[in-house]
């Protein structure tokens, strides 16, 4: 009784998983999401995802300072949920590996919805971040 249901769970995550890699495998996407807080902070993110490989250029400015990372790496995706795994690159001498996740919905006003629980904002800030942008088409 008990591998019977052992076999079914691994089944379903086999099945999901095989779907998430088709879907990422098929994705062929670009977008450009920025926000502008009180002339003071200003976030940018320009998101490409192509053929399971994904690239995210993220800048940031914090009252005077700018700080600027780059994450390549390989994703999932289930539906609009997206899952990174990759190298994020702070500076030139500085690399670390990463996990992120997060959601993306494009409206039909052409718009789309970046939605991310990972502080994309100030240091600081633990929050997590919404930020509004286009579909880039190539």
């Amino acid at each position: 009784m008990l591998n019977k249901a052992l076999i079914g769970i691994l089944t379903a995550i086999v099945f999901l998983i095989t779907q998430a890699i088709i879907s990422s495998v098929n994705t062929k996407a670009t977008y450009k999401f920025s926000i502008k807080n009180n002339n003071i902070t200003q976030n940018t993110l320009q998101l490409t995802l192509n053929d399971g490989y994904a690239s995210m250029l993220i800048s940031r400015k914090c009252s005077n300072n700018d700080y600027s990372t780059r994450l390549n790496g390989i994703f999932l995706r289930f539906q609009n949920h997206y899952y990174i795994f990759g190298i994020e690159h702070i500076d030139e001498n500085n690399a670390q590996l990463m996990f992120s996740n997060f959601f993306i919905d494009s409206l039909r006003s052409g718009d789309a919805i970046y939605i991310s629980h990972s502080p994309f904002s100030c240091p600081n800030n633990k929050v997590s971040e919404v930020l509004l942008g286009k579909r880039i088409v190539s």
